[in-house]
């Protein structure tokens, strides 16, 4: 779940440079895609007990998010890191691991509700991983030379 896309692509890049360069482009709309459907099958699965809990568990799950990714950017701007790395580090930390979260909950606890939180988080997490992925996208970085 979590090295397979890594080694994949690695190795992909490696052994097939001008297949990557090919396909780079679309890469972004893959991503989304796969992403899209991730997120469908694990909030499918415990709907109903997302919909019961409403706002009180939303809010908690989506500042978990929304400060990690915070504190992900302002902490390495704080200690020297520059606007890249800050970039990179706040969206690694915005996007905790929910989708394994949810794997282990549906092996390891029969009940659905102890699905619930990680459903929910991985909504967010994908929406909060891929705006700031977009917005910063399109914001130019100067980078200083120092841990960039």
């Amino acid at each position: 779940v979590v090295l397979a896309p890594i080694v994949i692509g690695m190795t992909t890049n490696k052994f097939f440079p001008r297949f990557v360069e090919k396909i780079l482009p679309f890469a972004p709309v893959v991503g989304v895609v796969s992403t899209c459907l991730l997120v469908a099958s694990a909030v499918a699965q415990v709907a109903e007990p997302i919909l019961n809990a409403g706002l009180r568990l939303q809010i908690p799950i989506m500042l978990i998010h929304l400060l990690g990714g915070l504190v992900g950017y302002i902490l390495p701007r704080l200690t020297g890191f520059g606007e890249t790395s800050a970039r990179t580090m706040a969206i690694e930390t915005s996007m905790k691991s929910s989708a394994f979260g949810f794997l282990l909950a549906k092996l390891h606890f029969g009940d659905y509700a102890a699905r619930v939180p990680s459903a929910v988080s991985v909504v967010w997490m994908a929406l909060i991983g891929s705006l700031l992925a977009v917005v910063w996208r399109y914001i130019p970085v100067e980078t200083t030379g120092k841990f960039d």
